[in-house]
């Protein structure tokens, strides 16, 4: 029985044939199925079988048409006349052929750097701030408690507060390609304006490379940006202020300049 049959052996007792694309784990070695043999149909019209067969066919007509046909004498070129010939030339050096222009070549957009995963903290307090900080994961910084401290120093510590966290990417895909830096920044601009919609704040703190790179809804031409009436404030991620303590002063600055009235010592 070869393939063909058992194949319809099978879909009429309605059970369906399955046949992978590709190997599977632990199966072993395809083999070529018996297939039953392609008919041969004789063709309408056989060619011949050498070149001596195509003369036999062909010279009884020859002769025919040889016998038929008068003779007659093989006729002389015409020559053109000088004058012809003169005008041939004026027309021919009036026109030249333009100069072949050189195809333009397209622009290849150079590849983008893929983006490597990044952590995204971030924080609500109240209908004050919204902060995203960009994380470094396994440094075991207590970035927490430095968080709380700042808040302390405004007088927002006893504001509600939520926390999330924001992985990118959002889904890994080990087979496809790495994400680029376009997608990033469309997914976390996106992420940002939908979390201020959903929960109003006066300020955000963009806190950190990250941050800054792919959540920023403006453009960060100062350190203070405003962003339909909300503050958006570039600063050095907790992170980075622990590691370089010296830092905290210029932050404390920035903090006095653009909250007057909650860094007032009371």
């Amino acid at each position: 029985m070869n393939e063909l049959q058992r194949a319809e052996y099978l879909s009429a007792l309605g059970i369906p044939s399955y046949m992978p694309r590709f190997v599977l784990p632990l199966a072993p070695e395809p083999r070529q199925a018996e297939l039953p043999p392609a008919p041969v149909e004789e063709p309408q019209n056989p060619l011949p079988a050498s070149a001596e067969h195509i003369r036999r066919e062909l010279a009884p007509a020859e002769t025919a048409l040889q016998q038929a046909a008068p003779r007659q004498p093989a006729a002389q070129p015409e020559q053109p006349s000088p004058d012809v010939l003169r005008e041939v030339a004026a027309v021919a050096g009036e026109i030249r052929a333009p100069a072949a222009q050189p195809a333009p070549v397209a622009e290849v957009a150079p590849p983008q750097k893929p983006v490597e995963p990044f952590v995204l903290s971030c924080w609500w307090l109240g209908g004050e701030l919204l902060a995203v900080d960009s994380r470094e994961p396994g440094a075991a910084l207590p970035v927490e408690s430095l968080f709380n401290n700042i808040a302390r120093a405004l007088h927002w510590h006893e504001l509600p507060r939520e926390q999330d966290r924001m992985r990118w990417p959002l889904a890994e895909n080990r087979f496809g390609p790495a994400a680029s830096a376009a997608e990033a920044r469309d997914t976390c601009s996106s992420w940002l304006a939908a979390a201020s919609a959903r929960r109003p704040v006066k300020s955000i703190w963009l806190m950190g490379q990250q941050a800054q790179d792919f959540c920023a809804p403006v453009e960060l031409a100062e350190t203070v940006n405003d962003w339909n009436g909300i503050a958006v404030i570039a600063m050095p991620s907790l992170s980075q202020l622990l590691q370089q303590p010296e830092r905290k002063r210029d932050l404390w600055q920035l903090l006095r300049q653009a909250y007057p009235e909650q860094t007032r010592a009371r």
